[in-house]
């Protein structure tokens, strides 16, 4: 026997079968609390339109599908590709194709496999290992190879798809020490046990993050697929968000390590770590959703701008410039005959803006405090937000945002950040932001700030044309 062999021996035997759900339910829970405050803030957006929701859903969907490629290092992302996918913003597949010529089969393929995960969510038919061989062929449908650690060095093969390994597939982990993953002839009998366990009593009225947890590290310590298998396990998770608040998990490329920390916890018997890392995710895609609620609710930027622009043009294309100088050139007419024309006037821009921080409380009708919880933030500091146009259409609009804070803070406590005129608020758990800012709270800061600006550009297109139409 050789040692390669004698070493698949050892890790097959080292395996760690996955725990029965019982088991898994009585070392884990699930804060209900926080869970129904995010998800009873979605609910409350009931004005939303369907077709609004659909979309804020899709831009949780198209980042979920994005990201868990880069998890499994089949391309590289960062924040503002992340977000200029999902949201599906100017040049985003421009954006696509210079990651690679194979980057948008691969996404397209996990858009796929998050749509057939949302069908089996709405199924009422029990889960069966073929929809899991199926979810697998769907999310590798654009993946024609992988790689095999041989006794001549690492090779490429064809990737079987919807087919259980026939290869031990065990790795090296980032500490450099072997995991095991189930045995090629245990593997059938270990998938036929998960599905049970999915099936019970117990499983399907648990908690939509306890379910989703347990099927994903189920299934990842079973590792049935020769590749594919960490994507398969995020969409299956998936599954049951989707049944509870119609969307899925996201989870960001960036968060891989902490992702990674907490299955290696799971696998030293501490599964709440995991849990509590879904969680968070989930938590997360509440935020996002609810937030691009109010992103597709104003007029979009750029409609903004472009209608501002528009005030400076009359109805034959010239600007008021333009009409100004050519009166002028009237006038001029007598004194010089048909000089040489003066150069026509162009309209750069008409806008100007500023942003500050002043060290000061912003007073309003609607700054209050939000309970007696809180406190405002030291030193008073507000953010003050302006934007004005020049004449003819001459307006101006301005807004004002206090920071509240808990006065006897936790981790998964809000910020509050208020509008002074209206009370409107953007909020933030202090575990996005304490250490570093997290990945899911950039882009939605990225989003909220579009939405204040697309809004106040909104606000003074109606002032500027307003004061154009009173102008004698």
């Amino acid at each position: 026997m050789t040692e390669a062999e004698t070493n698949v021996r050892a890790l097959d035997a080292a395996y760690k079968p996955f725990p029965t759900f019982e088991e898994w339910a009585s070392r884990t829970s699930v804060d209900p609390t926080r869970w129904d405050r995010y998800y009873a803030l979605l609910k409350s957006r009931g004005q939303a339109s369907p077709a609004a929701l659909a979309r804020a859903r899709e831009v949780a969907k198209r980042a979920a599908a994005l990201d868990t490629g880069a998890i499994e290092g089949l391309y590289d992302v960062d924040r503002g590709f992340t977000f200029t996918v999902a949201f599906e913003t100017a040049a985003w597949e421009t954006a696509l194709a210079q990651r690679g010529e194979a980057v948008r089969p691969l996404f397209e393929a996990q858009l796929k496999a998050y749509d057939y995960v949302l069908d089996l969510a709405t199924s009422a038919q029990p889960f069966a290992e073929a929809a899991i061989r199926k979810l697998h062929e769907v999310v590798c449908e654009a993946q024609t190879t992988y790689r095999v650690m041989t006794a001549a060095g690492p090779q490429e093969q064809p990737l079987p798809k919807g087919v259980y390994k026939v290869l031990p597939n065990h790795v090296r982990t980032r500490k450099g020490t072997d995991h095991a993953y189930a045995p090629v002839d245990v593997t059938p009998a270990e998938m036929a046990r998960l599905m049970e366990q999915l099936r019970t009593e117990a499983f399907q009225s648990a908690h939509p993050v306890q379910q989703a947890a347990y099927a994903h590290y189920s299934f990842v310590a079973i590792h049935p697929f020769s590749d594919g298998n960490g994507r398969v396990a995020r969409a299956l998770a998936s599954v049951f968000t989707y049944r509870a608040i119609s969307m899925p998990i996201l989870i960001l490329s960036e968060q891989k390590s902490a992702y990674l920390d907490s299955l290696e916890t799971a696998d030293g018997g501490d599964f709440q770590a995991f849990v509590d890392f879904l969680l968070a995710r989930c938590l997360d895609t509440i935020q996002l959703v609810n937030d691009s609620l109010g992103f597709v609710s104003v007029p979009a930027l750029n409609e903004s701008l472009e209608g501002i622009k528009a005030l400076y043009v009359t109805r034959g294309g010239f600007t008021h410039e333009q009409i100004d100088e050519a009166g002028r050139r009237l006038l001029a007419v007598a004194l010089e005959s048909f000089k040489k024309a003066l150069p026509k006037a162009e309209v750069a821009t008409k806008v100007s803006s500023s942003a500050q921080l002043i060290e000061t409380f912003a007073g309003g009708s609607a700054a209050k405090t939000p309970g007696p919880a809180y406190r405002t933030l030291g030193r008073h500091r507000s953010l003050h937000f302006s934007i004005s146009s020049s004449p003819p259409a001459q307006a101006s609009t301005s807004m004002a945002y206090n920071v509240w804070v808990p006065r006897d803070a936790a981790g998964s406590d809000d910020l509050i950040m208020q509008d002074a005129a209206t009370g409107a608020t953007f909020t933030s758990r202090i575990e996005e932001v304490i250490s570093n800012v997290s990945g899911v709270l950039q882009i939605r800061l990225d989003l909220f700030a579009e939405q204040v600006i697309a809004a106040s550009l909104a606000k003074l297109k109606d002032q500027a044309a307003a004061a154009l139409r009173s102008r004698s």
